[in-house]
């Protein structure tokens, strides 16, 4: 009878555990530099509200256009790559190119040749005549953008680029990118504002906006119209400031702001036109009461910020990192299966219960139980009808115990005929209740397939049992306690189970 061991099993944090270990005091860190960054804003406020709302505009309609342009100089290059190529079959090259995008920054990838036939999937060839992207592909020289628009495909916002493309010897077509708008639209949301500024995406000619940032993250993203948005709620004797506002959009101004107020509130907005990109402005708008006149301040206590950040983000994945390898190399070196059975092996179970158990012990859960058992009269089995009816009844008496506890426990082939359990959350009434449902279940294994080959053949086991943290407050004293138990089964006849007792064994 196997006596409880200590096996050496180094006591090292299990993956799940570490990850929300390490997410807490990410979290942690990333809430002390948001504070950090909210109290500098109550000592930065000022009252130059428009331009710095300018300036901001300018930065992040600046940033747009960066990133547009080298989206547009990314699509040039692949352009003049494949025309260099002098490629025949569109369809071929559409269907390799629509594969390899899979992964890509961009949403899909297609063509439109000299016929102006267009290589896409179809719902792309909806959104082309919805949308009339056609006729924009023709404004292409080299390149054209399209205002953005709801992808069928994805359902979010996304736009297309076409850009001038030549393929066999010499015809003219166009290649096109789908790409998502938060390419661009991420550029705005993560510039260094309060979280009471507002940026949005302007069509001039619909009024239509989409948010990029703002106090409330679920709109980001979100369509929305101007004249009912902002214009309604102003108050009236800010409508005509704000329509001039409007007209100089509309007359192609490079950049306007204007000043207006809103249920007492004061607010500042300015646009600035986006390149490419035509009809469409960004346009920003800051309360007066969230605004800093010392902008370079602003600049200052944001960058601390971001340091910090990165700087923890940084140290938090190396650790992890780390720490997931480290992990990953004492469970490789385990063989964590018994061949026979698929149940853990010994090993792996100490090392799996060891870790759970000390978990159940910081967070103050309820109780588990652990049951040492083995199957009676073992060898009379191989003696009799031979090792193959062995291997049978071991692998037909782990299957009962991961019907009965599969759910709720760990199941462990420690050696021999000989099983552990540990049953999660589990009472000595309610283990009693499915040891019960066991033996039952046991009963019904037979070593052959024949029933008049069993004869009066009917599988027993016995099993000691003891509870955590009421018997020991750790895995190898309860499993010295479930073994006591168990070998006073064994001394009462077999064919039972007990539970652990100070001084013996009920059962």
């Amino acid at each position: 009878m196997m006596k409880a061991r200590n096996l050496g099993i180094p006591q090292e944090i299990s993956k799940h555990f570490s990850f929300i270990k390490m997410l807490v005091i990410y979290l942690l860190i990333c809430g002390a530099g948001v504070s950090l960054l909210l109290a500098s804003f109550d000592g930065l406020i000022r009252n130059n509200n428009k331009k710095l709302t300018g300036d901001v505009c300018r930065l992040v309609t600046e940033k747009m256009n960066n990133s547009i342009g080298r989206i547009s100089g990314s699509a040039e290059n692949m352009a003049a790559l494949l025309s260099a190529q002098d490629h025949y079959d569109l369809q071929e090259l559409y269907e390799i190119l629509s594969q390899d995008s899979v992964g890509s920054e961009y949403v899909s990838i297609g063509f439109i040749d000299a016929d102006d036939h267009i290589y896409a999937s179809s719902s792309e060839l909806g959104e082309f005549e919805k949308w009339g992207l056609l006729d924009i592909a023709r404004l292409a020289d080299p390149v054209s953008i399209s205002a953005p628009y709801r992808s069928g495909k994805t359902g979010q916002p996304v736009f297309t680029m076409f850009v001038d493309y030549t393929y066999g010897g010499g015809k003219q077509g166009y290649l096109f990118l789908t790409y998502p708008l938060k390419e661009i639209q991420k550029m705005a949301y993560t510039e260094s504002l309060t979280g009471d500024a507002e940026i949005w995406l302007m069509e001039a000619d619909s009024d239509n906006i989409i948010q990029c940032a703002g106090p409330n993250r679920y709109a980001l993203g979100m369509w929305d119209n101007a004249l009912i948005a902002i214009r309604k709620p102003i108050d009236a004797k800010y409508q005509k400031a704000y329509e001039d506002w409007k007209n100089r959009m509309n007359a192609g101004e490079e950049s306007a702001g204007v000043t207006y107020k809103i249920h007492g509130e004061t607010y500042t907005q300015v646009y600035s036109k986006i390149n490419f990109m035509h009809g469409w402005y960004v346009v920003v708008r800051i309360p007066d009461s969230a605004l800093s006149s010392a902008i370079q301040q602003f600049r200052t206590s944001v960058s601390i910020f971001l340091g910090i950040l990165l700087i923890a983000t940084a140290v938090m994945f190396v650790v992890f990192h780390r720490r997931e390898a480290k992990e990953k190399k004492v469970l490789e070196n385990l063989s964590i299966r018994d061949p026979l059975t698929s149940a853990l092996n010994r090993r792996a179970f100490d090392f799996t219960v060891d870790q759970y158990l000390g978990y159940l012990g910081k967070t103050l859960k309820n109780e588990a139980a652990l049951l040492f058992m083995d199957v009676d009269y073992f060898k009379r089995v191989n003696d009799r009808f031979g090792h193959e009816a062995g291997d049978r009844i071991l692998t037909g008496f782990s299957a009962a115990l991961k019907e009965v506890f599969g759910d709720e426990g760990y199941i462990s082939r420690y050696g021999g005929d000989e099983f552990v359990v540990l049953v999660r959350n589990g009472d000595q009434e309610q283990v009693s209740r499915k040891l019960e449902l066991l033996q039952k279940k046991a009963a019904q294994i037979r070593p052959c397939d024949k029933e008049e080959e069993c004869g009066d053949f009917v599988l027993t086991f016995s099993c000691g049992a003891a509870l955590y943290p009421k018997d020991a407050d750790n895995l190898n004293s309860l499993k010295e306690r479930a073994d006591d138990a168990l070998y006073i089964v064994k001394e009462n006849g077999r064919n039972g189970f007990g539970w652990y007792r100070k001084e013996k064994a009920t059962l």
